[in-house]
């Protein structure tokens, strides 16, 4: 999740957080039932089930797990996850064809098909770019231009972690954005396509579906539509943040799906909420709103050095590395933000043959596997050494910056 002052939106992120975590408790009989450094399965399944909502679907898919006692974690065609457990499931048939995600053009009129079944009445436009396919409402010269942003934002996201030694591939779904053109269509599609708290965001990832869920952030009820870039860009240019909610959301996308995190493996929050922060710093000098990976992040330094004031409102390092819990408890979800966002920016700058080192680790970690807290701050420290010292040294880094 995205934005800096409303406490809100950080616990709808991670009230969807929280359902993946507990699939992870309940997975536990996948464990040793697939060999982590086995590929997916590559054979295409036909596999039906009753869903959460008691409806019956027929997905084809791939097995990624297959726990002994018959519970399947299905990828559909379209990158959608599916947790089937026994009880849901009602028929299982393999083939011998081979998986293949949805083209482009295939997944543009599902996307189309699942903002209609949703409610929304207004026409949808598919704008398809080289990894994007952005289903909107919002109109073509939107669309058009969150596809280049995206775009953009790809390309720089692989030369950064090209540049810094650390393997990524490319992503092999379509990447599926859904832009709705204003904030009550996207109130209505996020309450049905996710749960009603997800309408209080300004945008989002969804990691069950694989999908950006957006609205047009020029829209206001007083305003005409943008017509153009140049309009799209004047109009953003009221608040830098909204360039920085698209970003952050987009990168979110991009680190699951080309090989930085692993949807529904035990990624600590910290580190996944901290390189979307790293990624959204807005440029407003540019024409797209957005060019610098790695700047400053203004607001996010704000925040940290307004909270580090504050008594007893600063997490300590050790807390905000082994557990996920800040971000959930409104009175430290600020903190947890911004000491992410510093922490993540100290280490990438500082540390980063350290940090590329932790980060392959991470990438290796197994889908529905939950670490204990120990572990994961074990693994921190062998990779950046005794928490005391990092703590003094990344507290007066970080002191020093944007001075």
């Amino acid at each position: 999740m995205s934005q800096h002052n409303s406490g809100d939106i950080r616990r709808r992120c991670l009230c969807l957080r929280t359902l993946i975590v507990g699939m992870m408790a309940t997975a536990a009989l996948i464990a040793n039932n697939v060999d982590a450094d086995d590929p997916p399965k590559s054979r295409l399944n036909r596999v039906t089930f009753t869903d959460a909502k008691s409806v019956t679907r027929m997905i084809e898919s791939r097995v990624l797990l297959e726990a002994q006692d018959g519970g399947l974690l299905l990828e559909g065609r379209d990158g959608r996850l599916w947790n089937v457990t026994p009880k849901q499931l009602q028929k299982r048939e393999a083939t011998e064809d081979p998986f293949q995600p949805l083209s482009a053009e295939q997944l543009g009129e599902q996307l189309a098909r699942e903002v209609a079944e949703f409610g929304i009445k207004t026409p949808t436009q598919v704008v398809v770019t080289k990894h994007f396919v952005v289903c909107s409402t919002a109109g073509r010269v939107y669309a058009e231009w969150c596809g280049s942003l995206f775009e953009r934002l790809h390309d720089a996201f692989h030369a950064y972690w090209k540049e810094a030694g650390l393997e990524l591939h490319e992503p092999e779904f379509p990447l599926p954005a859904v832009v709705l053109k204003d904030r009550a269509e996207f109130a209505e599609f996020a309450t049905k396509h996710d749960r009603p708290d997800a309408a209080q965001a300004p945008g989002y990832f969804s990691e069950p579906t694989n999908r950006i869920i957006l609205f047009d952030l020029t829209a206001s009820p007083n305003s005409t539509p943008a017509k153009t870039a140049g309009d799209i860009r004047r109009k953003l240019e009221a608040s830098s943040f909204n360039v920085a909610t698209m970003i952050h959301e987009a990168t979110h996308q991009l680190a699951f799906n080309s090989g930085l995190h692993t949807r529904y493996a035990d990624n600590p929050l910290w580190l996944t909420e901290g390189m979307a922060m790293f990624f959204e710093v807005p440029d407003l000098d540019s024409r797209s709103g957005w060019k610098t990976i790695g700047r400053v992040n203004a607001p996010r330094l704000k925040d940290f050095r307004e909270i580090s004031r504050m008594p007893r409102a600063f997490l300590p390092l050790a807390e905000l590395i082994r557990s996920d819990a800040g971000f959930q408890k409104a009175e430290q979800s600020r903190a947890a933000y911004s000491e992410s966002w510093a922490l993540t920016f100290f280490l990438l700058k500082s540390h980063r043959e350290q940090a590329v080192a932790y980060l392959k680790l991470i990438q290796r970690k197994p889908r529905l596997i939950a670490d204990s807290p120990d572990d994961r701050l074990g693994e921190f420290q062998k990779a950046f050494g005794e928490l005391e010292t990092l703590d003094g040294d990344w507290k007066k880094w970080i002191s020093r910056q944007g001075k």
